[in-house]
This record gives C-alpha cells, sequence and structure tokens, in this order.
C-alpha cells in the first residue's frame, strides 16, 4: 500500500487538472474574500461605530441681534477646551463646513444669514460632558445651547451594519457549501471513469479507508497551489482597498493599518490551513462511504 498514493496522484483527476485548479482558485479566492471582507467590515465598522458614540455636538445659537457670535466668546470656549485636551478631543465645525452641509455655499457673507458656533467634544465620560457643558452656557452669557449625543443616533446605523455582516457570512456559507458539492462531484466523476482502476487496486489489498485515505490527499495537496496563490491575491486585494478606502475614516492611520493587515494575514492562514484539514476528514468520509456503500455494489 505504499506506493498507492503515488498511482493515485498520476492518475486520477489527471486530465482534469489544470480544470481543477482553475475553479479551486476562483471559488477559493471568493472564499477568502469574503473571510477577508467580514473581517475589514467588522474591524472598520466596530472602531466608527465605537468613535461615534464617544462624539457629542454642541450647537451655540446666535442672540436676535447677532449674525454670529462675538470672537471673544467663540475664544473663551475654545481656550476652555483646549485646557482639557488630554481628557478630550474637541473639533470646531468651520463655518464654510456649515454652509456646505446646508447647502447654502452660494449665498454671499451679507446675504443676512445667522450661522451659530458649533463644536464636537469625543469622550465617553458623563461628568466631564456635564462639566462641560454648564462651563460653555457661562461662558456663552445663556445664548441657547443645544446638545446632542451621536450614541442616541446609531441605533438604526447599528442594526443596518449588523444586517450587512450577516448577508456576508450567509454569502460565505452558500459559496464554501457550493464548493464542497463541486469537489464532491469531480472527484465521483472522476472515481466512476477509473473504475477498472480503483478495482484493481481493490484486489491488490487496497482497503475502502487506504482508498478514501490516499485520495483525499492527493486532493489536498492538488489544491494547495491554488490556495497559496488565491490567498495572497486576497491579501493583495484587502491591502490595496484599506489603503484607497481607509483614508475615508478618522482613527484610520498607519498603525492601524499595519495592525488590521497583519491580522488579516494571520486570519486566513488560520481559516485556510482549518478548511483543508476539514476538508480532507470531509473527503475521507464521503469517499468511505462511497466505496463501503455505493461504489463496488453498484457496478
Amino acid at each position: 500500500m505504499i506506493y498507492f498514493q503515488e498511482i493515485i496522484k498520476k492518475t486520477l483527476l489527471k486530465q482534469e487538472e489544470k480544470l481543477f485548479h482553475g475553479i479551486s482558485f476562483i471559488i477559493i479566492s471568493l472564499i477568502t474574500i469574503h473571510i477577508a471582507v467580514y473581517f475589514n467590515f467588522y474591524k472598520f465598522s466596530s472602531n466608527w461605530l465605537e468613535l461615534e458614540s464617544k462624539k457629542t455636538t454642541f450647537i451655540i445659537s446666535n442672540s436676535v441681534d447677532e449674525k454670529k457670535i462675538p470672537l471673544d466668546i467663540t475664544e473663551r470656549i475654545t481656550n476652555h477646551l483646549s485646557a482639557k485636551s488630554e481628557k478630550i478631543e474637541f473639533y470646531v465645525i468651520e463655518n464654510n463646513l456649515i454652509k456646505e452641509s446646508l447647502g447654502l455655499t452660494n449665498l454671499s457673507d451679507m446675504s443676512g444669514l445667522s450661522l451659530p458656533f458649533i463644536f464636537q467634544i469625543v469622550t465617553d465620560d458623563k461628568f466631564i460632558l456635564d462639566e462641560v457643558y454648564t462651563s460653555v452656557i457661562s461662558i456663552s452669557e445663556n445664548r441657547l445651547i443645544e446638545k446632542y449625543s451621536h450614541q442616541d443616533q446609531l441605533f438604526e446605523i447599528s442594526s443596518f451594519v449588523n444586517r450587512i455582516k450577516l448577508i456576508i457570512f450567509m454569502m460565505f456559507l452558500v459559496i464554501i457549501t457550493l464548493f464542497a458539492f463541486l469537489v464532491m462531484n469531480i472527484v465521483k466523476a472522476a472515481l466512476i471513469s477509473n473504475y477498472k482502476f480503483l478495482e484493481m487496486l481493490q484486489i491488490m489489498g487496497a482497503s475502502s479507508f487506504d482508498l478514501s485515505k490516499n485520495i483525499s490527499q492527493s486532493i489536498i495537496k492538488k489544491l494547495v497551489p491554488s490556495t497559496i496563490l488565491s490567498t495572497i491575491f486576497v491579501y493583495l486585494l484587502s491591502t490595496l482597498l484599506m489603503k484607497l478606502f481607509g483614508v475615508n475614516f478618522d482613527f484610520f492611520n498607519s498603525s492601524f493599518f499595519v495592525e488590521i493587515n497583519v491580522t488579516t494575514f494571520i486570519i486566513l492562514i488560520i481559516f485556510i490551513v482549518t478548511f483543508l484539514i476539514v476538508l480532507l476528514f470531509f473527503l475521507m468520509s464521503y469517499l468511505f462511504y462511497f466505496f463501503e456503500k455505493r461504489f463496488f455494489d453498484k457496478f
């Protein structure tokens, strides 16, 4: 039985080898793309939701006779926030951005439009939020102040993100199931076309377990090159897409880019190794049943 694996390797799926490599590369690429997309989407969405949940927007409205908040008041507010820069991050929303958000970029400064003073702070400490709110009321000389927590507006977005994750996961299950059926059908067709050869191996002393083990190992070895190529292809594609679209997120920086790249690569390697091991035992079980219960009895 020592030489059976080499005999099977040289005989089984030999004619279909190029087709098998091509199909396996495409399908394994699709599977690994779903893994990379799911992880990257999970990481990006989680970081974005976490960051947004810490944001609170303050809107200071003008008095009736004011076109804009006096400069000395806005400077005092900015200085107060700067003094707390070790505990919070803050961003002042420029007037041009406010106009652009409202679709008022074509209006001139003399149009009579009164723009509020808007700033955001990033912290999840409610005590600091309350302290800032109280201080800003005092500094703004009792002008109308509105406070909006972004966390209150994230429930629907979070639900939508979870639905997208579920869709990606379901598509992954569909593709991996189709791949398993494809491999089974290709192997079944190869077995039937090589019936006489397999019957001869059994006459020579090969048991159903030996045949199923050696055929499964041979198939896995044929899958390894296309699996490696598809993993490298998906990793490079994932890196490129993260580089292109990651700049749109506030938390995206070089350290985050390196971290998510390394993690993605490790996850892909772990998945591929696990996938091949599971596929090996699945094929062995399927082929053992096929030989014992169906193949030789049928023919």
